[in-house]
């Protein structure tokens, strides 16, 4: 782990401003603010241990260990320690906080860290299909995106590794169990504000953009319009290659074949559950491609995506790599549309 002293959010904070500009104050909290943050994340978590241990008691009461018809023998009984080393996970972790809640240490302005165990149980079958322990470690992941941003030519804010960190602070308890809930694994750092037709011009791939006819009416990159970029976020996401794999890793549904009606309704039920506008998704497409040489995207491999957090003119966008042209396609189609490739990417955003 890196020390204090070389962390990217603790550089930040030393690097002199530049002519003109001023150096935003840095605001730390009290020792009394931090406890009573403290507090809430040790209430949230035994409030969930307490319904991990009655979801674990109705479990004895099905027969719930058992193996079931077809199940390899032994299947059940792996099942019942993996709930108990979920439990005896939360316990340890809420009896730390507590030992600290009833301390006179100081404690820190920031966690690092976040760890999650995740555990993918089949619904049908109940036999467990992945088992995984993630670890995000967000100074790590600040400098990541701070060298990023810079590859990439774009202008981040100067207190960008501060708001990230406070949006990090302020919905740790959220970001754990999103991750322990739908085995996320990883994290977007996107800044507010920069113009869409500025972004897909530093995000460019390949032999750039095919945009649809559609998109192109709506006047294209200039003309699209996206809801929530105005504000910095951290976006959990898997990485995984297609929208496929990501229903086999964690049996989440990914959508395929679904209507631009039906995609938009469920992003008004839940406008931070999946990527939604191309802003995000044109970081996100090109990150992984400089990371892997490979795209999330691919029509071929049916990881076609919907972006209906982002509108040209009264349609919805969507997006997918072409390898045939080595072009990321942009259209904008509408709601009766429907696609075998297309569908949509769980996501989960904070700000």
């Amino acid at each position: 782990m890196q020390s204090p002293e070389s962390s990217p959010i603790i550089e930040m904070a030393k690097a002199k401003p530049e002519k003109g500009s001023k150096k935003p104050e840095k605001s730390e909290k009290t020792q009394e603010q931090l406890r009573e943050a403290l507090k809430k994340r040790f209430g949230v978590l035994t409030s969930d241990t307490k319904l991990k241990l009655d979801e674990y008691d109705q479990m004895l009461i099905d027969d719930s260990f058992e193996d079931k018809d077809g199940e390899v023998a032994g299947t059940g009984e792996k099942r019942k320690e993996i709930a108990q080393s979920k439990i005896e996970g939360m316990m340890n972790r809420a009896e730390k906080m507590k030992k600290t809640l009833d301390g006179n240490e100081m404690l820190p302005q920031s966690t690092s860290q976040i760890e999650a165990s995740y555990t993918h149980i089949n619904p049908k079958t109940h036999a467990i299909e992945r088992q995984e322990n993630i670890t995000i470690d967000i100074e790590k992941k600040t400098q990541e995106f701070l060298d990023f941003y810079k590859k990439t030519n774009i202008d981040l804010p100067p207190d960008f590794s501060e708001t990230i960190l406070d949006i990090w602070e302020r919905n740790s308890t959220e970001i754990q169990q999103a991750m322990e809930q739908n085995g996320f694994d990883d994290i977007l750092l996107v800044p507010a504000n920069i113009p869409l037709s500025e972004l897909s011009e530093k995000m460019k791939m390949g032999k750039g953009y095919s945009t649809g006819s559609n998109f192109t009416q709506g006047g294209g990159f200039a003309g699209a319009v996206s809801q929530n970029t105005d504000k910095p976020r951290i976006i959990l996401y898997h990485k995984t290659e297609t929208l496929s794999e990501i229903t086999a890793k964690t049996g989440l549904d990914v959508h395929l074949n679904i209507t631009g009606a039906d995609v938009e309704k469920l992003y008004k039920q839940n406008p931070n559950g999946y990527i939604s506008t191309l802003e995000d998704f044109l970081v996100l497409e090109k990150k992984y491609f400089e990371e892997t040489g490979k795209h999330l995207s691919d029509w071929r491999k049916n990881s076609a995506h919907w972006l209906p957090g982002t509108k040209s003119g009264t349609r919805l966008v969507d997006s997918s790599w072409n390898p045939d042209d080595d072009k990321l396609y942009v259209n904008a189609d509408d709601l009766d549309y429907r696609n075998e490739h297309l569908g949509v990417r769980p996501f989960r955003s904070f700000f």
